[in-house]
């Protein structure tokens, strides 16, 4: 129960009388160190997000990479080109919120420890049943998926 008065209640308010005709946004969250830079974890993490729309800042990455021609497979040169260029850059600066960066005392080196995007469901207007189905196949991976992460819109 919430007070009326709540921002939550504000927000479902808001959300049911602009939004309701739109799958809901989708906060995907991925709380422990995974190896970005791995082609397999890369095609995990699509396996994942498939029949959604994804804001990440990964597919604008690695759509960076290409556009200035360089190849980022290793930890190091993946980590450089992210912090180094990538979220310098102004039209990618408001990703630098979505990833989690620490320093490892011992070799100087960055890790990403967490990061998110957001999914948004591929559904015909008006089809809340084709959203459940898709959040339930998502929720279950959550607990047997070897990338550990966290599904989450405020109307779970």
């Amino acid at each position: 129960l919430l007070a009326s008065d709540s921002p939550s209640v504000s927000y479902a308010v808001t959300q049911q009388k602009y939004f309701s005709n739109f799958s809901p946004v989708i906060g995907f969250y991925i709380y422990e160190p995974i190896e970005y830079w791995n082609s397999t974890v890369q095609e995990h993490l699509k396996t994942l997000s498939h029949g959604f729309n994804k804001i990440s800042w990964m597919d604008n990455f690695f759509h960076y990479l290409r556009v200035v021609n360089v190849s980022a497979s290793t930890k190091s040169d993946f980590i450089t080109i992210l912090k180094g260029s990538f979220l310098r850059s102004p039209e990618y600066q408001h990703f630098t919120e979505d990833i989690i960066f620490s320093k490892n005392p011992e070799t100087d080196e960055y890790d990403i420890i967490a990061s998110r995007m957001y999914l948004v469901a591929r559904t015909t207007e008006k089809k809340r049943e084709e959203v459940v189905e898709l959040l339930e196949k998502l929720r279950p991976l959550m607990l047997i998926n070897s990338i550990k992460f966290i599904a989450f819109n405020p109307t779970f």
